[in-house]
């Protein structure tokens, strides 16, 4: 499923719909989710089964894309020159908006939905977001210190397993070659069970973490410990598939077929009550949804691969600016629905159009400042 000029045009318009699910995943998080979020609105309940169908796959195939290219990457620059880049790359927008762009959020926050009377951001920077004060006993979190990678906790782990991964190049120097070799697609029932190991490992994690709860392994990686075995396994697929060349070999059967699985799976999830019991726990019910959760990840990420490849596989003017920007328009547009999120919260208008304003909003004026950013060359160079 590659064209004749060797882009895979398809995937870089499946990453562009990927960033409009990203934009509409945060903008429901104010009003369709009881989830911690840097603003308290009215609640709109059927807004959380649309974050529950997105949150079941749409990581999973960031990872998977990010990861596809990761290989090609290294072969052509080398260990030295790799790091260079993603230092560039992901290493100073992750420290830039920690330091910045986390702090205003988590500020504002602060002032309006805790009761620590009219305290100055630099104090607040010091004591609270650095944690250099000392934490105090009526703290209402969502934990100890404010500082946080946000929603660039992705970027944060591209980084980390972009190491791992070069460790591995450098371990395996002349036992990996860079000549990509042709095997089979996997069959129906070798992709069935990998998506019933993915339900088992989630389930066994979630016994202990269940969904939506974060914690900072090894005191730096931001995560959510219940959808960690579908980050990896994807991680390692993306490299799997562009050095056994995969997408070239998805047959149009099972593209159509794992599609269906998909939808079907995510139907199910939609129509489940937002209930704690499903999340973790060592229960039924928290087993069916790992299990649903798994069957719509791994059907709607091979359909819509194969449906992208199908039906989008060209991009007009407008297409290509978005997808050039699409790295960018993830890093700046949490602070720009947040923005919206804050200026509607006093308005006296329904939730789900509250949610329509933010979305509608948001999405041109993060492209516009992505695109105007972006004109800086060196900027340009490296987002």
């Amino acid at each position: 499923m590659e064209n004749k000029a060797g882009r895979l045009r398809y995937i870089e318009n499946l990453r562009v719909a990927l960033m409009g699910l990203v934009i509409a995943q945060h903008a429901v998080r104010a009003y369709g989710s009881a989830i911690w979020w840097f603003v308290r609105d009215a609640r709109a309940p059927l807004l959380e089964r649309f974050t529950a169908v997105n949150s079941s796959f749409f990581m999973s195939l960031f990872f998977f894309i990010s990861f596809y290219f990761l290989a090609p990457s290294y072969d052509r620059k080398g260990f030295i020159q790799f790091h260079k880049d993603r230092f560039l790359r992901l290493f100073v927008p992750l420290f830039v908006y920690a330091a910045l762009i986390s702090a205003g959020l988590m500020f504002a926050y602060f002032r309006l939905f805790r009761n620590y009377g009219p305290v100055p951001f630099f104090e607040y920077y010091q004591r609270y977001f650095l944690g250099l004060g000392g934490k105090p006993d009526d703290w209402t979190g969502p934990a100890w210190p404010d500082l946080n990678f946000g929603h660039l906790w992705f970027v944060e782990h591209l980084l980390v397993y972009g190491i791992l991964y070069s460790l591995w190049r450098l371990a395996a120097k002349g036992r990996v070659s860079p000549v990509r070799r042709t095997i089979h697609f996997p069959s129906n029932a070798c992709i069935a069970l990998f998506a019933a190991a993915i339900a088992v490992s989630a389930f066994a994690v979630r016994v202990r973490y269940p969904l939506y709860q974060w914690i900072g392994a090894f005191g730096f990686l931001q995560m959510e410990c219940a959808h960690m075995p579908f980050y990896l396994a994807f991680f390692i697929v993306g490299i799997a598939s562009f050095r056994y060349d995969l997408l070239s070999q998805l047959p149009g059967k099972t593209g159509k077929l794992w599609f269906r699985i998909g939808l079907a799976s995510a139907g199910v999830l939609a129509l489940l009550p937002v209930e704690s019991r499903f999340f973790g726990g060592f229960s039924p019910y928290a087993f069916a949804y790992a299990a649903l959760e798994a069957f719509s990840c791994v059907g709607l990420i091979i359909g819509l691969l194969y449906e992208f490849w199908r039906y989008c596989d060209r991009q007009g003017s407008l297409m290509k600016t978005l997808s050039e920007n699409s790295y960018l328009v993830y890093i700046l547009h949490l602070p720009v629905v947040v923005f919206f999120q804050y200026i509607l919260l006093g308005a006296g208008i329904n939730p789900y159009l509250k949610f329509a304003i933010v979305l509608v909003a948001s999405i041109p004026l993060t492209v516009f400042l992505s695109v105007a950013i972006r004109r800086i060359p060196f900027v340009r160079k490296y987002v």
